[in-house]
């Protein structure tokens, strides 16, 4: 597999800074769509602050 480039490109996210790897790994036909809203109760509230944490780190990586 290592000779056909299988896994090339892969960024393991536990060895990233903040554990959080810029990669996709949608096809594009789904790319920067949601399929789960939060609202602000509950676990929801703080999956809802998670999910845009994950999100202002992967710009900022972007941008570097």
């Amino acid at each position: 597999m290592q000779d056909l480039d299988y896994g090339k490109g892969y960024r393991y996210a536990h060895d990233e800074e903040n554990k959080v790897a810029d990669m996709d790994c949608l096809p594009p036909s789904l790319l920067g769509k949601r399929y789960f809203e939060p609202t602000q109760e509950g676990r929801e509230k703080q999956l809802a602050q998670r999910l845009e944490e994950l999100r202002r780190i992967r710009q900022a990586k972007r941008q570097d």
